[in-house]
């Protein structure tokens, strides 16, 4: 699928919702970086925000909401964490989360997009650069292992957008527009229409391989310059205000059941429970 369609995705999020109310669900993968091919599947990733009274019991568990299957001709791919693990997960630089929260591909319209895609941009930090480095390094390792096309541009795609963090403090997903005007364009843009014109998962010969590894290994190079220098803070910068908007959003879940189903006895033991809980939390993410 060349174009997402977000008609589908949407409905592929209804017909396999999660266990709580999604605050947003993007695509991400090739369609968000610009280089889908016609079998492309439709890559979901979103975060839900678990009932809060689901939390409050001697076992809570809020395991991510995962499916995969094919949904009107077209392979989707969901993933939706509970808001928690979502935002433990931004606070210590995973770029993936980084990246569901500010696609532009929402399939989803809440009031909590803005506040979570300003709560991320707020937290943009070194750390980063460790899921940026490590996911080019498994990537490399693949290209020796199953050479692809796919895994070229996945490659390039992770280096590039890691630079550009580190050095910008901005997030671009997309490959070609990190590669405009760089000396790689022509090469990542040969790839790319390769890409479309053939099999998703295509291998490449050992020829075509060896034009591009001295690059990919020159922008690893580039990508630990760009840790080294950068002038993002070490850590986020806005735990407290992250913990406060956890923290203000299971209060609100706890007014909606009350609203819908009653005053529960130990209503205010709860919401000490739920600030306790989360200021640990957010301590823990700080250390």
């Amino acid at each position: 699928m060349l174009t997402a369609d977000l008609g589908i995705a949407a409905a592929y999020l209804q017909h396999r919702p999660p266990p709580g109310r999604v605050l947003l669900c993007a695509v991400t993968g090739a369609h968000l970086y610009g280089f889908p091919s016609p079998d492309s599947d439709l890559d979901l990733k979103g975060i839900h925000l678990a009932p809060t009274t689901s939390l409050l019991g001697l076992h809570p568990n809020t395991p991510a909401h995962d499916h995969t299957e094919i949904f009107r001709n077209v392979e989707c791919d969901l993933t939706t964490n509970e808001a928690a693990d979502a935002l433990r997960l931004l606070g210590s630089g995973n770029g993936n989360m980084l990246e569901r929260i500010l696609s532009p591909l929402q399939i989803v319209p809440s009031e909590e997009i803005a506040e979570l895609q300003a709560l991320a941009r707020g937290a943009v930090s070194a750390r980063f650069a460790r899921h940026y480095a490590g996911f080019l390094r498994g990537k490399r390792r693949e290209l020796n292992e199953q050479p692809t096309t796919k895994g070229l541009l996945y490659a390039y795609r992770v280096a590039l957008t890691g630079i550009h963090l580190l050095r910008s403090g901005e997030l671009d997903p997309n490959l070609p527009s990190l590669v405009d005007g760089r000396a790689e364009e022509q090469a990542v843009s040969e790839l790319i229409a390769r890409k479309r014109s053939a099999d998703e998962h295509a291998t490449i010969d050992d020829q075509l391989l060896a034009e591009h590894l001295p690059a990919i290994d020159q922008l690893g190079e580039e990508l630990a310059d760009a840790e080294t220098n950068t002038s993002l803070p070490p850590d986020p910068p806005n735990v407290r205000e992250i913990e406060d908007w956890l923290i203000r959003s299971r209060i609100a879940e706890i007014r909606a059941h009350i609203r819908d189903h009653g005053r529960p006895a130990n209503i205010d033991a709860a919401a000490d429970r739920i600030r306790t809980t989360y200021r640990n939390a957010l301590d823990d993410l700080a250390e």
